[in-house]
């Protein structure tokens, strides 16, 4: 994993594999994170389940938080409401969506020489 993290070339990133990993949430749910959707001194996440649209608190890393605040203090849009995953180019800054993410993971991957998914990184049933 520490290669992984290596390959990564900013806190956006870093935050968003560590939420993927510590949390189990589907690379959708994390995506859909809004400002006011997590709690730093709980260590949790609410978001908006796939299947069922509920809003599921959910636990994750303490490491996922630090790498969130070093993202935020870059000077993200940081409104109640508004997304926390954005677009690092500032001229044309808008949330950042499901393919881009996914592009930013298979880069990584590339990086590494390895074939990983955003899906592996969720907890299979038994685990």
């Amino acid at each position: 994993m520490a290669a992984i993290f290596a390959s990564l070339k900013n806190h956006r990133d870093r935050a968003m594999l560590s939420f993927w990993l510590s949390s189990g949430v589907r690379a959708e749910e994390l995506l859909g994170l809004r400002h006011g959707d997590y709690d730093f001194g709980e260590h949790t996440l609410v978001v908006t389940s796939k299947g069922t649209r509920n809003r599921d608190v959910v636990p994750a890393s303490a490491d996922a938080f630090v790498w969130l605040a070093l993202y935020m203090r870059e000077g993200q849009p940081a409104s109640p409401g508004d997304a926390v995953w954005w677009t690092l180019a500032a001229r044309n800054r808008r949330p950042l969506t499901y393919s881009a993410a996914r592009s930013m993971f298979s880069r990584a991957q590339q990086a590494l020489g390895s074939n990983w998914t955003l899906h592996d990184l969720r907890p299979r049933p038994n685990e």
